[in-house]
């Protein structure tokens, strides 16, 4: 049986809201303010997201 890699643990990040400028936390440099509503890109973060064949929860139901 060929077991799955474990997958790597995000590093938190924090930054300053670009719209309303609170301080938020996120992950790998992916953000949302919970105030303004504000969210960055996803092409900003500080890694490549994991496919799709690499989500353990993929295919559950």
């Amino acid at each position: 049986m060929t077991s799955k890699p474990e997958p790597t643990i995000p590093e938190i990040t924090r930054t300053d809201c670009a719209r309303c400028g609170t301080e938020v936390h996120g992950l790998a440099g992916r953000y949302a303010c919970a105030l303004c509503g504000w969210v960055n890109h996803y092409s900003e973060g500080h890694e490549e997201l994991p496919g799709l064949d690499e989500d353990p929860d993929h295919g559950r139901g």
